[in-house]
């Protein structure tokens, strides 16, 4: 377990604060306004915070809670941290960080609430109930279900580190965010996204016939789909969110407004796509699981491209996860850092089984 003044580097409090992925630079100068000592750090996942600050815990909130922000989300004050691991080691560890705060008297009552992210062989719940009954023997309170509880136990899980908060329910803040996007509707550069599929196409030898068909996952906005489309007969993007309307308009580009996985039981998909590519924000070892499996709507041969994306500070694991599970389906597995995508790695394999690859 590693203590408060360990992680803080002597500051007084500490605060994971979320926000809108891709705000995370308006949410620190928002934050600098109200505290100008803070440090701001981010966590591996977009959208998430670690922010420190000389300011007394309640103080801190009281000026976040009465500031004007817009981009501002959750505000979720943290005094330890704990490793993640296996159930065994991680419920246990936690509990016990939660029990040095000091805060929770025999008798008195909280409620655990935990946030995972990545990877992890157990499940928020689990985990939520393992440190709640761990905590009861600790310290003699009583974990409950509701939250009208005295205190408040956070679990803030970033694939293999935990921060744990005890603190009154008046200390969490939760608020809508006014600003929920960088850009308005169809104002939305695409040209770093233009960049990275065009570097991964020419880096990996990649080239396509206007006659070839391409299955886009994670599509959004829009800027892997505005190069494929260029080169390519046809374009299914595959994303939930909306395209940029200059990229959905386009005659040769079909949006499925839906999940990935999805997909796999598609018939009239199968054996379908000369390319397949992923730019999904999600874990790398769930997003190469999907790439996995869709790979029967790829020709035999055929490649596919795919981001990993770095959920903590971890690369080279996620790296060999991730080729470890698209081996199951994908040979000639080749993972490059690109220039304009410096903060991922970009995977390209081809589909197992003799046939043609894409055409050229």
């Amino acid at each position: 377990m590693t203590s408060a003044t360990a992680f803080k580097r002597g500051r007084e409090t500490a605060l994971i604060v979320t926000t809108t992925a891709g705000l995370e630079g308006m949410a620190r100068r928002e934050l600098t306004r109200l505290l100008p000592d803070l440090e701001a750090r981010s966590l591996p996942l977009r959208g998430n915070l670690l922010v420190l600050t000389d300011a007394p815990e309640e103080e801190a909130i009281a000026c976040i809670t009465a500031g004007d922000t817009e981009c501002v989300a959750r505000v979720i004050p943290v005094q330890r941290a704990a490793p993640v691991g296996s159930a065994e080691e991680t419920f246990p560890a936690v509990a016990a960080a939660a029990a040095e705060i000091g805060r929770l008297a025999p008798g008195s009552t909280f409620v655990v609430r935990a946030r995972r992210r990545g990877t992890h062989e157990w499940s928020t719940r689990e985990l939520e109930r393992g440190v709640a009954l761990s905590l009861e023997k600790l310290t003699g309170a009583v974990g409950e279900y509701e939250t009208e509880s005295q205190w408040h136990v956070s679990v803030q899980v970033y694939q293999d580190r935990a921060y744990v908060g005890v603190n009154p329910p008046a200390h969490m803040v939760e608020r809508e965010p006014r600003k929920k996007r960088k850009y308005a509707p169809g104002e939305r550069p695409l040209n770093r996204a233009q960049w990275k599929i065009q570097e991964a196409l020419a880096t990996f030898g990649i080239e396509l016939s206007p006659e070839a068909e391409v299955l886009d996952l994670g599509s959004a906005p829009g800027g892997w789909v505005s190069v494929l489309s260029e080169r390519a007969g046809w374009v299914v993007a595959v994303d939930p969110a909306d395209l940029d309307p200059k990229v959905a308009s386009r005659p040769n580009v079909e949006h499925l407004r839906c999940r990935a996985e999805t997909l796999a039981s598609r018939d009239d998909l199968q054996g379908r796509f000369h390319l397949l590519t992923s730019d999904m924000n999600l874990d790398p070892a769930a997003s190469a699981r999907i790439v996995c499996l869709l790979a029967p709507l790829l020709r035999a041969g055929a490649p596919a491209i795919m981001t990993v994306k770095y959920v903590s500070a971890h690369r080279r694991r996620h790296d060999r996860e991730a080729r470890a599970i698209l081996a199951e389906q994908y040979e000639e597995i080749r993972m490059r850092r690109l220039p304009h995508n410096a903060k991922e790695t970009t995977a390209a394999m081809h589909r197992k089984g003799a046939g043609g690859a894409a055409p050229k």
